[in-house]
């Protein structure tokens, strides 16, 4: 029969089976109303991590990449601040700044709160707290997960807190006064540890703290506008102490989006005043994973995709069992399940109790020999909806929430 198809083909039908390590595929075809399998095999192949700690292939060389471009920036803002240093005057050569002094700068730190500190003194002070600023979280929430994080993020943040708890038990002027007092012998962090963590915040204090004594001594290098050169204007974001590389945003998080699948046409980049504008009055760019739109065309897809099995016949849901499953998933908190969408149209009448879902395995069986139920799988995840709704519902917008799960 086969080798008869073969000399007589109608339409194919290709089916794939793509995994990470494999690639499955069979060739069928129909004649008569009968369908009949041409060929089919699988393609296996490595995957693409490491099979011991099974990561990325890519991460070794990613996260190289990233240390290469933090380490560039760093350089290139102790480059910039040396050839001020220099010109301001507090030293000839801005290679120089690179020597080490003769005391140390943490001596020279709390030293400055006291005493008027030479040219060559300051700079050192000022290049070190510039140098070393300490830990600084771009966001609260990045501040928030590095709390939950059991790996290096959480000891830096239980560190920092037990930090913040001797600077208002014994009441230092500064972070150096307090290092050298509960440190005198090591200043710094050895590999894994933290107890000397330091947040940027309170270095910036600091080195807002040391130019008000330097003025007052009669510091001629400690005017207000070189303090605003080094410190800022106070918005955390400017001066070369604050200097960061910026978050994405505008154009340049812009790029990073990919154009929708089924917009052809359309500006590739917008402005900065045309981003809001754009997503809300078309769909040319891609809507994010964590969007209410991304999830709601995945649970469309679900229900487009989804066959119910009565007396051996596979039928799609009808218009009206579409209508009682659209607002079901938003209606609740956690995952919806199928034992859940059969129980609402069993109830509703459109659906028999003993239909089933065609894609399930009602075969399976629990470890103890018993029958496992299949439809208590889930059937579609909402994250982004759930974060959503609980915000809403948090600050007494409840109806807003309940208003949104019920568009079409």
């Amino acid at each position: 029969m086969v080798h008869r198809l073969r000399n007589n083909l109608g339409p194919l039908t290709f089916g794939f089976d793509i995994g990470i390590a494999s690639v499955g595929w069979c060739v069928i075809v129909e004649i008569n109303r009968k369908l009949y399998i041409l060929d089919l095999g699988a393609r296996c192949f490595d995957k693409a991590e490491t099979a011991k700690e099974g990561e990325s292939l890519n991460l070794a060389r990613r996260t190289a990449r990233l240390m290469r471009r933090r380490l560039r920036r760093r350089a290139w803002r102790l480059t910039k601040l040396a050839r001020l240093l220099k010109r301001e005057g507090l030293i000839a050569d801005a290679k120089a700044i690179q020597q080490p002094p003769e005391k140390s700068p943490w001596h020279l730190r709390v030293e400055g709160l006291d005493k008027l500190l030479t040219p060559t003194e300051w700079a050192h002070v000022l290049y070190h707290l510039c140098k070393h600023r300490g830990f600084h979280w771009v966001s609260k929430a990045q501040e928030k997960k590095a709390e939950s994080d059991k790996g290096e993020g959480g000891q830096v943040t239980q560190a920092l807190k037990d930090a913040e708890l001797r600077r208002k038990e014994k009441g230092y002027r500064s972070e150096a006064e307090r290092i050298l007092t509960d440190f005198p012998s090591a200043q710094r962090n050895k590999q894994g540890e933290y107890k000397k963590a330091l947040k940027r915040v309170w270095l910036g204090e600091e080195l807002e703290l040391l130019f008000k004594r330097q003025r007052g001594f009669g510091n001629p290098h400690a005017s207000p506008e070189f303090e605003t050169r080094i410190v800022g204007n106070g918005d955390r974001k400017t001066g070369l102490f604050w200097e960061q590389q910026p978050a994405l945003s505008g154009t340049k998080l812009m790029e990073m989006v990919g154009n929708c699948t089924f917009e052809k046409d359309g500006p590739t980049l917008y402005t900065p005043d045309q981003i809001l504008t754009q997503f809300l009055a078309s769909t040319i760019r891609r809507a994010p994973k964590a969007s209410y739109s991304a999830e709601r065309h995945v649970w469309l897809t679900r229900l487009n995709n989804l066959r119910i099995v009565v007396d051996g016949n596979a039928r799609p849901l009808t218009e009206a069992e579409r209508q009682i499953a659209l607002p079901l998933p938003y209606q609740q908190a956690g995952d919806f399940k199928y034992e859940q969408l059969k129980k609402a149209l069993v109830k509703a009448g459109l659906m028999p109790e003993s239909a089933k879902f065609a894609g399930l395995n009602y075969s399976q069986k629990n470890k103890d020999g018993t029958d496992k139920d299949p439809e208590s799988e889930r059937l579609v995840k909402l994250p982004a909806w759930q974060e959503i709704r609980k915000t809403l519902k948090d600050a007494g917008l409840e109806t807003e929430w309940q208003g949104i799960a019920s568009q079409p």
